[in-house]
């Protein structure tokens, strides 16, 4: 290693430096067990020497000289290891099951090409890819109604399946290696560059699934459901072997089993599926705000609502300006910019389907707080403020449900860094689960859980013993920790700070309504922890549910009529509203899981 290059030096040192960090973290999650006690850091780092003597301070791997020069070799060496990044993505998109091998190695040849000429152009993986990705211009003809609408579809899909599924683990895996480059390296000039390159790159394809979206709309759904059900056969065959690994099960009831899912992935593979395309009426039952709530409420909303095709870069509303309603993304993606939020850690500043807009700025009566943008082409539906308010002041048992809901595009807009990896769906189940709306009445104190963020909704409040301005909506109640790296994390910058406060307890002048979200006992990375990790190393990684096997439907929803108690103690039923939207924002519809006992029945 003594060849290498300054910024390799520096890259090597910067990771040595991460790395233990993360061995510290790694001893508070097992330094201690019920079993056989407690043991010490100290005694623990004596054997990891690859990790004493670290040399100086912690320096970035990008100088502010060299960043100005632009070092052609930086550059080269920070696409390199991008283009690694995607490659990876691609290896866990194989084994995910959402591309298959064929595609996999057309994929994969595509960055061995681009490693070779990362030094003397920008990134160009996708060169590799234009040959097969292409929508020819006759294919509009089979538009005309002459042709069956099933015949169309097989024709079509057959045809553009390996393309849709190339351009969508592009933009997947770029997607990918880019969050793990800014959260590795961070805003570098170098970084930023090639950060920008990946998304210029991914452009074209973009544009090809919009194409596909907007003339055949049911293409892009046969190949999705394809996708999963593949995919989802793959992750039951794991389990079952799995569970003969460990003894579970006997080898001739493993192989029963397996056989069975083997049969099922051969009938997929033969005959793969078509979908019909859903009606306007079955888009709006799907989508989780109206889909939660009583049928009378959606019956007449349904009425009300006025359905939109957007194109991209339409605005659906400006900041500033006056809420006149909601806008529920059916289809597409919608990007958000603002004046006056921070958005330095929000890379992917998106909503997708299964977004409700301007919801919150509608309930607490503020102007919009974001640009709202289309990013593709985007199917949505409009409902007037008028009706919502009619349906608050007819169904009051509907306010709560509406204010969480308006929390989960609230926590991405204010914690981008928390929050923005996690999908809309994966953040309606936290909000489900492992949160609790209070309205505090003048006088009163609120007190920050220290394993909790909260969000001040609606109202003002003022730090515990201070004269200071007061806090106003909407705001982010960051508790108190040994460990500053969360104020640094967040509270930096006098636009994030107007946001985001630390403290353990708060005055409220006149009423609030805070939500409190435990995220302690949520799942990081796709691993439950033993114990709950403490709040600043949950701000410094996004979180997120990316299993490595089948994600397990939370059993305290599986009865209706029963209750869940939440992190306060308190209860609420497991048929709520929110429960009811956190399945649709899972599975598109409302299913019947059936719930394992855990235990024998009593003997009577």
């Amino acid at each position: 290693m003594d060849r290498v290059s300054a910024t390799k030096k520096r890259i090597l040192n910067y990771t040595r430096y991460e790395m233990l960090t993360r061995a510290k973290k790694a001893f508070r999650d097992l330094g201690d067990d019920e079993e056989l006690g407690p043991c010490d850091w100290l005694t623990v780092k004596t054997y990891i020497a690859s990790l004493n003597n670290l040399e100086g301070s912690c320096e970035h791997p990008h100088s502010a000289s060299e960043a100005d020069n632009l070092d052609p070799n930086n550059l080269k060496d920070i696409r390199i290891r991008l283009l690694n990044g995607v490659q990876a993505a691609y290896w866990g998109m194989l084994n995910e099951g959402r591309i298959m091998q064929k595609t996999a190695n057309i994929l994969m040849q595509s960055v061995d090409e681009a490693i070779d000429l990362a030094s003397q152009e920008r990134l160009c993986d996708w060169k590799g890819l234009q040959s097969i990705v292409h929508f020819p211009s006759y294919y509009k003809l089979l538009q005309a109604s002459i042709f069956p609408q099933k015949m169309v579809t097989y024709f079509t899909v057959e045809r553009l399946e390996s393309a849709c599924y190339i351009c969508a683990a592009f933009l997947r895996a770029h997607k990918i290696a880019r969050r793990q480059l800014h959260d590795f390296i961070g805003g570098s000039d170098i970084a930023s560059i090639v950060i920008n390159e990946s998304k210029a790159e991914g452009e074209e394809a973009r544009n090809f699934l919009e194409g596909v979206r907007v003339t055949f709309p049911q293409v892009l759904r046969v190949v999705k459901t394809r996708q999963v059900t593949y995919s989802v056969l793959n992750h039951l065959i794991d389990y079952v072997q799995n569970l003969e690994k460990v003894g579970l099960l006997e080898e001739k009831e493993m192989l029963h089993l397996h056989d069975s899912v083997q049969t099922d992935l051969k009938r997929l593979l033969r005959n793969p599926p078509l979908v019909n395309v859903p009606t306007i009426t079955d888009l709006i039952s799907v989508h989780p705000l109206p889909g939660a709530l009583p049928s009378m409420v959606r019956e007449a909303l349904e009425g009300s609502m006025n359905e939109m095709m957007k194109p991209c870069g339409v605005p659906l509303y400006k900041e500033g300006s006056n809420p006149n309603g909601i806008w529920l993304i059916s289809s597409g993606v919608v990007k958000w910019t603002s004046k006056s939020i921070t958005s330095r850690h929000s890379l992917h500043p998106t909503f997708t389907h299964g977004s409700t807009l301007g919801l919150y700025e509608l309930l607490v009566g503020k102007r919009c707080l974001c640009d709202i943008i289309t990013n593709s082409v985007v199917l949505c539906f409009f409902i007037e403020s008028e009706i919502i308010f009619s349906v608050l002041e007819s169904n009051p048992a509907v306010e709560d449900f509406l204010w969480k809901e308006s929390a989960i595009v609230l926590a991405k807009l204010l914690l981008p860094r928390v929050f923005e990896n996690m999908s809309t769906h994966e953040l309606r189940v936290l909000v489900a689960e492992r949160s609790e709306i209070t309205v505090y009445m003048t006088g009163e104190t609120i007190e920050v859980p220290h394993h909790s963020i909260g969000f001040l909704l609606e109202g003002f409040i003022k730090a515990h013993g201070s004269q200071e301005e007061s806090i106003a909506s909407p705001a982010v109640l960051l508790p108190l920790q040994g460990d500053q790296s969360s104020q640094n994390m967040e509270i930096s910058g006098s636009h994030a700070a107007s946001f985001s406060h630390q403290g353990s307890q708060y005055q409220v002048p006149a009423r609030a309504r805070v939500i409190f979200i435990d995220i302690a006992a949520f799942e990081v990375n796709g691993a439950l922890r033993r114990r709950s990790p403490s709040l600043p190393s949950l701000l410094n990684r996004p979180l997120t549910r990316e299993h490595g096997g089948l994600m397990s439907w939370p059993e305290n929803f599986y009865r209706p009529g029963e209750c869940e108690p939440n992190f306060e103690g308190t209860y609420r039923p497991s048929n709520s509203l929110s429960a009811r939207a956190m399945q649709l924002g899972i599975f598109g519809s409302m299913v019947d899981v059936p719930r394992r006992d855990h235990s024998f029945p009593a003997s009577k």
